[in-house]
């Protein structure tokens, strides 16, 4: 090991965010890099406000809720940082904790960052009894407003401390108890606590959809509906218009016009394309495409790239990585706050808490694919079948543990109750085919590796379908070929013999 004065500067910054000279503090106080929040919404504990706004979008809402139960409505698991007996244990009782409260509402409301940048949480804590001992334990864990807090720097070089605005101070805010709040973030540029949520990239097309759809329920109100018009004689007299008007404003509220006869009205009306569409339409429907290509990566319809089916499989790819993704930024979190303080008030070995999300397996494809690995002369254990397929299944009474063909039997599709007599040809032939498991070794021996890293690694079978053109070249079919040739030479023999059927 060289000399400590080789060593690099240990746990420290060399450039933290107290030292940027851009950085514009008061009163320590800091102030979010969000450039959207700095210019519309002035900065201070307010300007998270207008992000919540948004989620008044249905397009909004509906992108974010696909992107939050993307990631909670997977299943979680807990697991040891050292695998070890005493892990394998404390791993359970922390599952156990975190089954005994809302733990997926937790994770639906820390997803709020997505949006936000930053998400602030409380966890309140109780004593309860856990695998026969009293355990400090989450109770609940409240979703807070971003407004209620501040950050402010501290000494040069240390990391910004959380502050809750209370009315006593509702500038720098007090300290917030240790182990007490979880912070989920997203996007900490230059190490801002605040963090850039997707509002930044959300807020011009809600902005704009908003006015095109102001527009588009004028031009519905002022042409979608015919406007009553009502012709009096010119030698009417106040109480025959009065007449007219009360017989007007009965067919209409929205208005309606009056003239004397012989008064020309002409509606100039602006040219639409004949598609149908109104261009305030087409803003909107422009508008909801940027949206959920940002919340979900999903192309703006119509320009899919390929077939349908192409399409859907992109885009159900694209929101796998992202789901994937959340969820993986959401455990980093966790695992550093909530698990881990779990793990230190209670003595526990330390563990990590995680979501696998990965596309539903298509048993119609599983199914083909065995069924040829099967045609091969393989043959699926019943805990194969189980695993794959569900507990439900179990063997039929009296099923042949080899298919017949394999057993020398005959084919059940021609079997008619009766057994077909087997002349000495037949015995020739089979005695030449005994030694089909020897032949089909070459053979099998890189399908059972690539079976075997399929089932290590997780595969789908359109995953295993796909890499079986690669292993036909380490199969080598020289010991089934001669083998084949071996068994007609003698069948030819045979019959050229004129062996009979004794």
């Amino acid at each position: 090991m060289k000399d400590k004065k080789d060593w690099p500067q240990l746990d420290a910054e060399a450039a933290p965010l107290a030292l940027d000279p851009w950085n514009t503090v008061f009163m320590g106080i800091l102030q979010p890099n969000d450039p959207l929040l700095l210019e519309r919404g002035k900065g201070g504990s307010l300007a998270h406000e207008l992000y919540r706004d948004l989620k008044r979008d249905g397009k909004v809402f509906s992108g974010l809720q696909k992107r939050k139960l993307a990631v909670v409505s997977r299943p979680w698991s807990v697991e040891p940082v050292q695998a070890s007996e005493a892990g394998g244990r404390d791993a359970a009782l922390v599952m156990d904790i975190l089954n005994g409260f809302a733990f997926d509402r937790l994770c639906v409301d820390l997803l709020d960052a997505l949006l936000m940048g930053w998400q602030p949480a409380e966890i309140v804590w109780t004593l309860r009894e856990v695998g026969g001992r009293q355990m400090v334990v989450p109770e609940r864990a409240p979703k807070r407003l971003h407004r209620r807090f501040v950050y402010v720097q501290g000494e040069a070089g240390g990391p910004p401390e959380l502050r809750l605005l209370v009315r006593e101070a509702m500038q720098q805010g007090v300290p917030v108890p240790d182990r007490k709040f979880i912070v989920h973030r997203i996007n900490a540029e230059d190490d801002n606590p605040y963090g850039v949520g997707l509002g930044l990239q959300l807020y011009w097309p809600v902005f704009f959809k908003r006015k095109g759809v102001l527009a588009w329920g004028k031009l519905c109100d002022r042409f979608g509906t015919p406007t009553p018009w009502g012709k009096y004689p010119r030698e009417a007299k106040a109480r025959e218009k009065g007449t007219l008007f009360e017989a007007l404003r009965a067919m209409s509220n929205d208005g309606f016009i009056m003239t004397p006869e012989g008064v020309d009205i002409t509606l100039l009306e602006a040219r639409i394309s004949s598609g149908g569409m109104t261009p305030n339409q087409s803003l909107v429907e422009y508008m909801d495409d940027w949206i959920m290509e940002v919340l979900l990566g999903q192309p703006p319809r119509g320009q899919s790239g390929g077939a349908l089916a192409a399409a859907a499989n992109e885009r159900e790819a694209v929101r796998l990585e992202l789901s994937q993704a959340d969820s993986d930024l959401l455990s980093d979190t966790l695992n550093a706050t909530l698990i881990r303080w779990i793990c230190e008030f209670n003595g526990l070995q330390p563990c990590m808490v995680s979501r696998t999300i990965k596309a539903a397996e298509d048993i119609k494809a599983a199914s083909e694919t065995d069924a040829n690995v099967a045609a091969m002369g393989f043959r699926m254990t019943l805990d194969g079948v189980r695993a794959r397929y569900g507990e439900h299944w179990e063997l039929a009474p009296n099923q042949p543990t080899l298919p017949a063909s394999a057993a020398g039997g005959v084919p059940r599709s021609f079997a008619e109750g009766q057994t077909v007599g087997r002349d000495a040809l037949d015995e020739l032939v089979d005695e030449e085919l005994a030694q089909w498991r020897e032949a089909l070794e070459p053979m099998a021996t890189p399908l059972r590796r690539l079976m075997a890293r399929a089932s290590q690694e997780g595969w789908t079978a359109g995953q295993l379908l796909d890499a079986l053109p690669g292993v036909l070249p380490e199969m080598d079919a020289d010991a089934l070929a001669q083998a084949l040739t071996r068994a007609a030479f003698a069948a030819r023999g045979a019959a050229r013999a004129g062996l009979d059927d004794e």
